[in-house]
């Protein structure tokens, strides 16, 4: 499977957050980056700017080594962006949706026909929990219908 510029952006929008993608899309294809140099090219606070870089780092999508600065006497951090994490983060991504889903359909097939749901969409829960509420929605007080699952057991 190839990694394109979409699958990164959408795995570590989905793993980062949204704030993450405008510095993965400058750090990407760069080596040793600067932080101070990220966070000026992408119009970003330096704080926010690590901060996520540190959330990148702590799923090995990016790498990193520290100088000290012999004049100001800080640290300075480069960066640069660990492609080859990204498949195998996708693909654990996939592996987590397949068993949740897997795990739901077990669910709705061992409780099948044994749904509630209110009319208003508050909440959706099992027989026992239906009747600790004595079929009362707990958001807005209506009465929980019962609710037919095969057409969710159908689509999983």
């Amino acid at each position: 499977m190839k990694v394109t510029n979409t699958k990164i952006f959408e795995t570590v929008k989905e793993v980062i957050g949204e704030d993450s993608v405008k510095i993965v899309e400058f750090i990407k294809d760069k080596k040793n980056i600067s932080d101070f140099k990220i966070a000026e090219k992408t119009s970003t606070d330096i704080h926010q700017t690590r901060n996520i870089l540190y959330r990148l780092y702590n799923h090995n999508l990016v790498t990193y080594y520290r100088k000290k600065d012999r004049q100001k006497g800080w640290y300075i951090s480069y960066w640069t962006f660990n492609r080859k994490r990204v498949k195998d983060i996708m693909s654990n991504l996939k592996e987590e949706k397949l068993q949740r889903y897997g795990d739901r359909l077990k669910n709705e097939e061992a409780n099948k026909d044994l749904f509630y749901m209110c009319p208003n969409a508050c909440v959706r829960v099992n027989f026992d929990k239906a009747t600790d509420l004595e079929f009362r929605c707990p958001e807005c007080g209506n009465i929980l219908n019962h609710q037919d699952n095969t057409k969710t057991i159908d689509f999983l």
